[in-house]
């Protein structure tokens, strides 16, 4: 079986396992008038970066993430309270007949995973169950790239120069981010991840708002990870679900099992 492609979705290397498998089946809080403007900050290209990527923090925010080649409806969207630690992340993944879903529940120390697809010839990704793969007082299993804390790889920014209005380019020093790129994106990046090019923009209140990371194929073919930042301040909602469609013990064709 080939290897799946890289693509920037919630948990990337969770999404590829359940494309992978399935080939074998199937075959906002905007500044108002009485809010004042940012206050001063650092003015330097890295320090402006890093104090962006620390604010990503502070606020609930919505988060979209594609790649470089990915249309329609592939990609993932994360909904996330920072302080709580708690969300939802949904990833939609196109294939042959249709679309595999796969929704990431985080309600504090718990973690719940449910999939959808439209070929019934793998119960457990029947839509309705929501499998716990996160059990409390235990850190959440996560496989692939760790989404909420894609932001704080913008701290390893070394090189950096303006290249417009709050817009910035330069490069990243990923060598130290495994925990939160995930072993797949790291081997990927190979020797390259001392200097990986990206691409930065904050809005008025030095916000991050777009985040490009050039990521390359294992055929040396360019590739982007393209992160959204918005709703900032949005209202949050995750509550474990009912009890009579949780599953325990999940099958390890579950992401995050």
């Amino acid at each position: 079986m080939q290897k799946p492609k890289l693509i920037a979705a919630g948990a990337v290397l969770a999404v590829a396992a359940a494309a992978g498998v399935w080939a074998l089946v199937a075959m906002g809080d905007e500044p108002g008038e009485s809010r004042p403007a940012a206050s001063a900050g650092p003015t330097d290209p890295v320090g402006v970066l890093r104090a962006a990527a620390g604010k990503v923090d502070q606020q609930t925010y919505k988060l979209a993430l594609s790649s470089g080649g990915t249309t329609g409806a592939d990609g993932t969207v994360v909904l996330w309270d920072p302080k709580a630690k708690r969300g939802l992340e949904t990833t939609s993944l196109k294939v042959p007949t249709g679309e595999v879903k796969i929704e990431r529940l985080t309600t504090g120390p718990d973690v719940y995973v449910r999939v959808s697809a439209p070929d019934r010839r793998i119960p457990v990704w029947d839509g309705k169950t929501w499998w716990h793969v996160g059990a409390p007082g235990s850190p959440p299993a996560k496989q692939g790239l760790d989404n909420t804390k894609l932001a704080g790889t913008l701290s390893t920014a070394t090189v950096v120069r303006q290249t417009g209005a709050r817009e910035y380019a330069g490069t990243l020093d990923l060598r130290q981010s495994g925990a939160v790129l995930g072993e797949g994106v790291g081997g990927v990046l190979g020797d390259r991840a001392g200097a990986v090019p990206f691409t930065a923009a904050v809005d008025e209140q030095g916000r991050l708002v777009r985040y490009r990371i050039e990521l390359a194929s294992e055929q040396s073919q360019t590739a982007q990870l393209d992160l959204t930042y918005s709703d900032f301040g949005l209202s949050v909602t995750a509550d474990p679900p009912p009890a009579d469609v949780v599953g325990e013990d999940p099958p390890a064709n579950i992401p995050g099992a």
